[in-house]
């Protein structure tokens, strides 16, 4: 058909072509709706290739009543628009040989494909579709031509201006990746950022994003974490905005799964492996046809495409990014996958100096633990050299005063105030005796003479020491004691005093007519057989701010005490490779509890 009034539809289109206060998709819509007028077509149809010029992704029909495009993946060679494409040509075939992603209103008997280019780059195609099979006149396609070349500069401009954002994203990205690992050195939130930047904008740039580190020792790769982008339901609906931008979510069940995961670091396994141990980036386009197929991974995170960059760091390999648009479905990008590469050489520097960090601060704590240590042996040493030096000092005229104390006391009756003054005289030297013997025991390097002792025994020994002020203060003792313990291998005697001193304390905590209970049982220690001993008291408890103090030197709650009653128990049981635990009871009280090894 021939077309009517040419001037207004060249002049028409130039200036919707031009019309540069509407975006690219609304000016070829336009011209698409004035080509379909001016040629008598049911449907004018604007095909735009990607930027590598082999795949359709975008159509903009006249016949589309409520939005401008929509997306679309037709390949070249396929279709009648895929064809025209690819070979340059205008191509005129009937409806059956449409791509199932190309427009047809239902009433076409033939659509005619022309290629849309501008300075031999291929852009696109523009399809017709008619209802009936009259070829257009020579008259048409000149004119069609030049309706074709303003359309191709929209084309042109379009691919453009979505290059040079893209562009700008890229660049915006990777500075924000730069934020990010210049923003903390803590390992965990350094990675959830990190997979965070990789899934969040909208549209992501993947939709799933897993981080796995390297165990060199074990010879295996870690699963990290694992993050998931908020999947978008409708692929043609208008971006939202900025302030309402879908976020990553931590998917519990994902995350889980990649944490759960142990690659063996062998290339003929797995891909992943492959990747970190070749160090090269890996784009797996069918994981169920990979020879041979792990099957793990591909139960763990499907069969779709993933791709996986290794974290180098200075010529060593600490880990490695997957990635995939498994909820989405959509190819995995060459671009994206460059932005990936790079990401991963900062990411690799920025994870191997947050391990670095952390090793160094742990190092620096066990640095600090050692100079305590030190300076606590040190404290010991001269507290020992102390305490043999006055031993020989006070040790005559402490026995002098408590013998003659004691015979004053013969010389007069109870009654008296002379009795009463010895008597006081006599229990202060006992508690200084007590106290230069505390010292000597825990200054002193101990040493331990191991025998078979049965913990029931030495309970019942550690009462009998204890009897009389027991009985005087009416202490009910509850023993719960566990028939057929195996014997321990120990000291019988320190083992005595660990549990003198235990019942010793449960006395000074309770009140007349308190209970003291002691349990034995079995046990295990560090996968050992062990024997436990729980001493429970009536007593007010332990305040929540000193139980960590409780088993340090010279640390005490009492107005007597010399605080070393409990250090020298917590080091006799630590010594015979034992461990000692202190709790509140919920019915009152302190509860001590010691598991011994059978043997060390």
């Amino acid at each position: 058909m021939a077309v009517h009034d040419p001037y207004t539809i060249l002049s028409s289109a130039i200036r919707i072509a031009n019309a540069t206060e509407r975006s690219h998709d609304e000016r070829l819509k336009t011209l698409a709706l004035l080509i379909a007028e001016a040629f008598g077509a049911l449907s004018a149809t604007f095909y735009l290739l990607d930027g590598d010029g082999r795949v359709i992704v975008r159509k903009i029909s006249s016949a589309f009543s409520d939005i401008c495009s929509r997306d679309c993946r037709i390949p070249g060679g396929r279709g009648i628009a895929g064809l025209c494409a690819s070979s340059g040509k205008p191509i005129r075939q009937d409806c059956a040989g449409c791509h199932p992603d190309e427009v047809v209103t239902g009433n076409e008997r033939t659509i005619a494909a022309f290629p849309v280019s501008c300075q031999g780059q291929s852009l696109g195609v523009l399809a017709l579709g008619f209802a009936h099979d009259a070829p257009l006149t020579d008259d048409d396609r000149d004119m069609l031509a030049v309706v074709l070349i303003e359309a191709a500069g929209v084309m042109r401009c379009k691919r453009q201006l979505e290059s040079v954002e893209k562009r700008i994203r890229e660049l915006s990205f990777l500075n924000r990746i730069n934020g990010v690992m210049l923003s903390t050195i803590e390992l965990n939130r350094l990675i959830h950022l990190l997979l965070t930047a990789l899934t969040s904008d909208q549209p992501p740039l993947f939709d799933r994003a897993m981080l796995f580190l390297l165990n060199e020792r074990a010879g295996i790769l870690q699963g990290m974490m694992g993050i998931t982008s908020a999947r978008q339901t409708d692929s043609n609906a208008p971006s939202e905005p900025r302030t309402k931008r879908r976020f990553p979510v931590r998917n519990a069940d994902f995350d889980s799964v990649v944490k759960a995961t142990r690659l063996p670091l062998d290339a003929s396994l797995n891909q992943i492996s492959r990747a970190v141990l070749e160090r090269t980036l890996l784009h797996v386009q069918h994981p169920d046809q990979e020879q041979p197929v792990d099957r793990t991974l591909t139960k763990q995170f499907g069969t779709s495409s993933y791709a996986v960059a290794p974290l180098v760091s200075q010529d060593r390999v600490v880990g490695a990014i997957v990635v995939d648009n498994r909820l989405t479905d959509r190819p995995l990008a060459g671009d994206d996958l460059g932005i990936l590469h790079l990401v991963s050489g900062q990411a690799g520097m920025a994870i191997e100096n947050s391990i670095l960090f952390h090793r160094l601060e742990e190092t620096n704590r066990n640095l600090q633990d050692a100079k305590e240590r030190l300076l606590q042996e040190e404290k010991l040493a001269a507290i020992g050299r102390m305490a043999a030096s006055i031993a020989h000092e006070i040790k005559n005229p402490l026995v002098s005063v408590g013998g003659f104390a004691g015979r004053l006391k013969r010389k007069f009756t109870p009654e008296s105030e002379e009795w009463l003054y010895a008597d006081v005289i006599g229990r202060e030297v006992q508690h200084l005796e007590k106290m230069l013997s505390d010292i000597l025991f825990f200054s002193r390097k101990t040493t331990i003479c191991y025998t078979r002792c049965g913990i029931n025994q030495i309970i019942e020994d550690g009462l009998a020491t204890m009897a009389v002020p027991l009985e005087q203060r009416e202490i009910v003792v509850d023993k719960r004691f566990a028939s057929r313990l195996p014997t321990l291998l120990g000291d019988c005697q320190q083992l005595r005093h660990v549990f003198t001193n235990l019942i010793s304390n449960a006395l000074d905590v309770m009140e007349p007519q308190g209970v003291l209970t002691i349990e034995t049982g079995l046990a295990r220690i560090d996968g050992k057989r062990a024997v436990s001993v729980k001493v429970g008291d009536t007593g007010s408890g332990i305040a929540p701010d000193v139980r960590h103090s409780i088993f340090t030197p010279f640390f005490t709650t009492k107005e007597k005490g010399t605080g070393l009653g409990l250090a020298i128990v917590h080091r006799i049981i630590t010594n015979h490779g034992g461990r000692i635990e202190v709790e509140n009871r919920p019915e009152g009280g302190a509860l001590f509890t010691v598991v011994l090894p059978t043997s060390p």
